[in-house]
Parts: C-alpha cells; structure tokens; sequence
C-alpha cells in the first residue's frame, strides 16, 4: 500500500475515464474506486500522475482513494516515478515510457463526417426497412453520408452472428444500397452468448466461457439479461470471435464493428478465466481486437497504451448535468490523455436508453443542440435520434450547422492525428495544453489542437465565462481579445470558437 501527501496546489489525473467529471484530485478531493471491480462504465487506466511530476503506475488494476490531502494506493506492483514539475513533463514521461506505441489511427471515415446509428432511433425494433429509411432520410436532410452503425437487435441471438432474417430479409442487398448510397457500416458486436442458442451448446466443448470455481460456465447478468461470455484470456475464444467478425465482412461486406461491453461489472462473485486473474483483462484485450479493424469502436479499455481505434464516451442521460452533457468535456479530456486520442462523443443528445423513458422526462431541443455543438468540434461526432424528427426547422438548422462545422475543420483534425499516435491529446484541458496548473479547474472549456480555444455553452442559459490565457485571440466574429476573464453571449446558435494570434 502507498500513501502520499499531496501538495497544495497539486492535481492529479487517472483512473476511470468517466470520472473524469471529477477531476483533477486535489488537497479537497473525497473519491475513491476499486479498479479491480468497476471501471465506472468506459475505459480505465492504473496510471495517476499529477501537475507536479508525480507518477503512480502497475500494469495491474489497483484500489485508491483521496481523502482530503492524502492519497492512498493498494495493488500489486505499484511504482512511482518523479519527473519534472509540470503536467506536460508528468504526461511526456507516461507516453514515452508506460504506454505501448501505436502504429496507425482509425479509418479516416469515422472522422470526415458526422456518424448516424441506430440505437436511440430504434432502440430493439431494428429493421432492414427501418435501416434503409434512415439512411435515405439522412442524406434527404443535408447530412452527407459516413459511416453508419446499426446496433443491437439485428442478429438471431447474442454469439450468433449472422443477420436475423425476420427483420432483415436481404442484409447482403442491404449493405450493397448502403455503399451505393455512400455509407460505410459497420455491426454491433458484444462478448455474450445466448444460453438457448445453438452456438452456445456447440461451443461448450471448445471451453471458450468464463466458467466458476466449480469449472462450470459462468452466467453473467447484463443489461439485456442472461448470457455466457467470451473468456477473451482464452486464445481459443479470440480465434472464435475473430472468425466471426472476419465472417460478417467476407460474407456481407460489412465495413467494420462496434465492440460493446466487456465491463469488469459484469463479471462478479464466483468467476474464473482461463489465464488471468484480473476481470480487468477482457476490456484490455477486447480493445486488442478491435485493433484488428481500422474501423471499430470501442467504450472500454484497461492499460491499452495507445489505442489506435474509435473510443467513444459512455451513454449519457439527456440532461444538463446529471451524468448528461455536463460530463462530455472533463471525461474526453481525460480519455485522451490516457491514451485513447480517437475520441467519439457519445450520441448527440444522449445515448441512454432508460432515460429517455423515465417518468416525467421531457425532450430539450435546447440541450440537443448543445449536445451537438460539444461534439461538433471533437475529432468525431454521432447521431442516433433523428434530428429532423425532434427538433423544430429554425432548430434543425443549427443542427446541420453544426455539422457542417464539424466538416470545415476536418483538415484540422487530420492533422492532428499522426501526434495523437504518440499520445499527444487531441482534445486538451487548459492547464495540459498551457503546462499550466491554474487553469487546472476548468471543465467547460478545450482546446483541439495548440490554438483553437472552443467555449461550449454546457448550461441552460445565453452567457458565459470564457478564460483566455496568454496570447492575443479572435473569436468566430472576428472580435480581438486578450488574457483575460470575459462574459460573452451565447445564443443558441452560437458555438463560440477562440483561434490564437500573432
């Protein structure tokens, strides 16, 4: 066990991504996790390094908490390293030393446009007739076509990867009309195995589940019920699961996946793999396959270095600030900084199912509109709810904007892609991108990029502080400011944009 005493003006950065909300740890900070059971819904890491050069790090998930000044550590194999005292120095270190290198970044498709899927539009009712009228009313909209995600609902069971043909009749024709539209596509994969499948019963023999103490396979509960699951520790299950992926492109043309699940929530109590200890293990190598396919996405991840794929925010809430838009910036800024750069909002307006079907939930065109704005300048960023559908016309128009926004910047944003290989963040926190630890309490604010300031409104209301630090800026009217705090108007069709000088 490690304990240390952080300093006053010192901030520390790790753990699970989508606590991100919550950091940087300071001397008041009052938080802890267990690594080695939750990993908070999306990527994790066993990295904590803070503005004044201090390092924890194991290749093991650990336990840790803060609690008013001290930190305190447990797991195996915990070193600390002290490098320079800056937060660029701490982070340099990590890149250069922890992480495993990456070679190539995701396919310039999930980057070029705006992404549609399925899954808040159709929730389990996906269909082939559905499928296609989506595709067609997004280009009948002025949206250009990208890359399109159909999710979950289209297969015959869970572990049986091959289309339903009930609800989709002719997926090879399908696909076909798809490209000819413009569309890359790409399938909703998870690690599950129905337990009334075929595919179930033929594979028991292969021992390729997590099984119990008592060698028999283990059923996880998931968010849609009973299943098996994939021991990705096995070698025999990843060969499987890639023939299966490999299956669907040979046989239907699909263009790419979407890898959900693999949570450590998912395995609890009595659980055994095959060759590894630590739950934590089968996000880590489901992120290793879905290297396999420069166009696949991915919101889990353990200790993966720099991860070349699409890493995409958990499911948010439609809500200001309730696990909702209030989250998007702090959690992605935290994303890219432990290597996971390629970063994907989660949908715009809210990816979480049961949410939108709570008592009393309103929809607010408000708020999907500045969903859509966050996004717009992240390197990607995904629709699922139709926004022709729940939004007003003057309102439908800002939408598009934003996509169009999106597009503008796209030369951008490849640019900054062969740096983000070598961990450097391509959406970054004040204090990261200014080395600068007094700009470490802002949330609401990122760069993209070394100059480009952008000032979300993340609140239900037309003002806002910005924070400006050294330099001479232009915001997007091309009004001049200078280092400064400045309360500026934010309409809502404003995204406000601040570009550095000479």
């Amino acid at each position: 066990m490690e304990k240390y005493l952080l300093e006053k003006d010192e901030y520390f950065y790790g753990g699970a991504i989508n606590d991100g909300i919550h950091m940087p740890f300071d001397i008041n900070s009052e938080y802890s996790i267990d690594l080695n059971v939750w990993h908070s819904g999306n990527q994790a890491t066993s990295i904590l390094f803070s503005s004044k050069g201090t390092i924890f790090y194991s290749k093991y998930p650990f336990k840790f908490e803060f609690n008013r000044g001290v930190l305190t550590i447990d797991g195996k194999e915990i070193k600390k390293v002290k490098t320079k005292e800056t937060l660029r120095d701490s982070h340099n270190y990590i890149c250069e030393n922890i992480f495993d290198k990456c070679d190539n970044f995701p396919d310039i498709a999930l980057f070029n446009e705006p992404q549609f899927n399925t899954w808040i539009e159709m929730e389990w009712d996906c269909t082939q007739a559905k499928v296609m009228k989506y595709a067609k009313k997004i280009i009948k909209e002025g949206y250009k076509p990208g890359v399109l995600m159909i999710d979950d609902c289209w297969c015959h069971d869970y572990g049986v990867w091959c289309f339903d043909y009930k609800k989709f009749p002719n997926p090879k024709k399908m696909i076909k009309e798809l490209h000819k539209l413009g569309f890359k596509v790409m399938l909703w994969i998870c690690p599950f195995i129905s337990l009334d499948s075929k595919v179930f019963r033929e594979n028991l023999s292969k021992d390729i589940y997590v099984k119990n103490s008592k060698d028999e396979v283990y059923i996880s509960h998931w968010w849609n019920g009973y299943s098996a699951v994939l021991d990705l520790t096995n070698e025999d299950a990843r060969i499987w699961i890639k023939e299966q992926l490999d299956f669907l492109i040979n046989e239907y043309e699909v263009d790419g996946f979407k890898l959900d699940a693999c949570d450590p929530e998912y395995y609890t109590g009595d659980v055994k793999f095959k060759n590894s200890n630590d739950i934590s293990d089968q996000a880590r190598i489901w992120c290793e396959i879905g290297e396999n396919y420069r166009l696949s996405e991915l919101r889990v991840g353990f200790n993966n270095g720099i991860s070349s794929v699409a890493h995409r925010l958990r499911d948010k809430n439609h809500s200001w600030d309730n696990d909702g838009l209030n989250t998007l910036i702090p959690n992605a800024i935290a994303l890219g900084m432990f290597g996971y750069p390629f970063i994907c909002p989660d949908m715009i307006g809210g990816g979480m199912v049961p949410d939108f079907h709570r008592e009393g939930f309103q929809f607010d065109e408000e708020l999907f509109i500045r969903y859509a704005q966050v996004s717009s300048l992240f390197p990607m960023m995904q629709f699922s709810l139709s926004p022709w559908r729940c939004l007003s016309k003057a309102n439908q128009k800002i939408c598009l904007e934003t996509s169009e926004l999106h597009q503008k910047y796209i030369s951008e944003i490849i640019n900054l892609l062969d740096n983000a290989k070598k961990g450097i963040p391509i959406i970054r926190s004040v204090a990261y991108n200014e080395n600068d630890s007094k700009y470490s309490l802002i949330k609401d604010q990122f760069f993209f990029g070394d100059n480009i300031l952008v000032c979300p409104q993340v609140k239900k209301q037309d003002k806002r502080e910005v924070i400006l630090p050294k330099g001479i800026w232009y915001d997007e009217k091309g009004n001049r400011y200078e280092e400064g705090r400045f309360i500026i108007d934010t309409p809502l069709n404003r995204l406000p944009i601040f570009k550095r000088g000479k």
